[in-house]
């Protein structure tokens, strides 16, 4: 029986100016065809191996809408229409990028204007194992969503700012392809075998561990037989619905202390095994490979607050996932990221080493080549890790992608440390992408100055000065100065594209 992939369908945005390529599974050695119809585009071939796969390949096309494909194998056909062609983005990650416009706080705004035509969303289904797909109905959740009061609220809420954004800007079709999960580490997302020779190899040493005495058989049998595994209607996740419209810490501690220490232990560290989300190179095998080789313009990431574990080895872990995926596309795809906000506290998680997490992220932004990293530094929340404003998110990873992947001239980056030096009358801090800077309120947030032993020290004062920071006052060799490397803060220095300047630290 003729099947295209899951990730194909009505209303689908194909990507523009690259190969398109399309694919599934059919009678083995069956030849199957292609047209889009509507565009003088020659027929693509492609013979169905032994296994009864196959592909099809158009050559690039230049963005266009209302067209119609057709795939025949000369008895059975497929049509899928309303297709447009355009930029396609794959938003990766975790809850962050998960979080649907459902709860976002300006949902309301969003779903009362005129509909957009030109952007379409498909959420790829979170499968924890090989065949899961086969076994329940994923139709709320596999298929492409058009811009309407009815579908938006299951967009990733970061994807649709961005796809608007860029939308606007570019005045052609976007689509955005959902391929993550609350929750998940970075290693879900990595072939295993890119963290066998390195530090990332902590994650597979700590799978091993947690398995050790597992029954394998007993729990696949549980697994499955437990209905909250099955997350078919992302707008009736129960464990959705109850965190992410938000609670005060207070009601989250008074609801941590109606537990038990072993149900604190089942809701906060499950049972891992070889169905479990977290395992290493899980949602790679049943997610990630099923939607490559979708042809893409890049990736957005949002992920990193699940790695709080290891921080000190996330950049590695990171690194191997954006050199998988780029392995496993046969492209050098750019990653446009998020580094993660300020937090405290949300109920037993707590933010005090995400420090060491942004930096992490930051040398990924600066060492690994076609990634560039958002600031969120004014947008988090301090007792919750899921912010409910999620427009600032995807307006920054568009302007991003405007001015890094479009060609844009503009000031797309955060303001970011570039070097200290002392001065008559103190210590004057410069930033690269600083046009403009300026603070919101009268006094710098978020900056701590310390000495040799850890002395804090109070500037004369702080202003800012060109591109960059003065700070007044008498200091002794050696000095730290910290900005935002606390696990919570409220930073409120800004560019003239209202783009928050990233963490740094420095000894001066």
């Amino acid at each position: 029986m003729l099947k295209a992939a899951i990730v194909f369908g009505s209303n689908m945005v194909l990507q523009r100016q690259k190969e398109i390529k399309i694919w599934g599974t059919g009678t083995p050695g069956k030849p199957v065809t292609g047209r889009l119809k509507g565009k003088e585009t020659a027929v693509s071939e492609a013979c169905t191996a032994g296994d009864g796969n196959w592909m099809l390949l158009f050559a690039p096309q230049e963005a266009e809408r209302g067209l119609e494909l057709t795939i025949t194998d000369g008895t059975d056909t497929l049509t899928f229409s309303n297709i447009s062609i355009g930029e396609v983005w794959l938003a990766g990650g975790q809850s962050n990028m998960s979080y649907l416009l459902h709860f976002d706080a300006e949902k309301e705004s969003a779903l009362n204007e005129p509909a957009n035509p030109d952007i379409r969303f498909f959420d790829y289904p979170e499968v924890f194992y090989k065949g899961q797909l086969e076994e329940h109905d994923y139709s709320k959740v596999g298929i492409w969503r058009k811009c309407t009061k009815e579908d938006l609220p299951y967009y990733s809420a970061a994807g649709y700012y961005f796809a608007k954004d860029i939308q606007e800007d570019l005045n052609i079709p976007i689509g955005i392809i959902g391929c993550n999960w609350g929750g998940t580490k970075a290693c879900s997302w990595v072939d295993s075998d890119y963290l066998k020779d390195n530090e990332g190899k902590a994650w597979l040493e700590w799978y091993e561990e947690e398995t050790k005495d597992l029954d394998v058989e007993a729990y696949k049998t549980a697994f499955r037989l437990n209905p909250a595994n099955v997350h078919s209607d992302p707008l009736e996740n129960p464990e959705d619905r109850g965190l992410y419209p938000g609670l005060t810490h207070e009601e989250q501690m008074g609801y941590l202390s109606m537990l038990t220490e072993e149900q604190k232990k089942e809701m906060f560290m499950p049972q891992i095994g070889p169905y479990h989300e977290w395992r290493p190179s899980g949602l790679y095998e049943t997610m990630v490979k099923k939607v490559a080789p979708y042809t893409l313009r890049g990736v957005i990431w949002y992920q990193g607050e699940a790695d709080v574990q290891k921080p000190e080895i996330y950049g590695t872990v990171f690194r191997k996932v954006i050199e998988c995926w780029r392995d496993l596309w046969k492209e050098q795809l750019p990653f446009l990221f998020v580094q993660i906000p300020p937090f405290e506290q949300w109920f037993m998680a707590t933010g005090e080493r995400y420090p060491e997490l942004r930096r992490q992220q930051e040398l990924v932004a600066k060492t690994v080549p076609d990634t560039w990293m958002i600031s969120s530094s004014d947008a988090g929340m301090r007792w919750d890790v899921h912010p409910k404003h999620k427009k600032p998110i995807g307006k920054r990873l568009a302007l991003l992608a405007r001015g890094r992947i479009y060609g844009e001239n503009i000031l797309c980056e955060p303001p970011a440390f570039l070097n200290a030096q002392r001065v008559l009358s103190g210590i004057r801090i410069h930033f690269k992408y600083a046009d403009g800077l300026y603070l919101k309120g009268d006094k710098l947030n978020a900056l701590a100055i310390t000495d040799a032993d850890g002395n804090e020290i109070i500037p004369v004062e702080v202003s800012v000065a060109e591109d960059g920071l003065l700070i007044t006052g008498e200091f002794p060799e050696g000095v730290k100065i910290s900005f935002a490397r606390t696990g919570y803060y409220e930073v409120n220095l800004y560019n003239k594209e209202n783009n928050p300047a990233k963490p740094f630290e420095v000894i001066v």
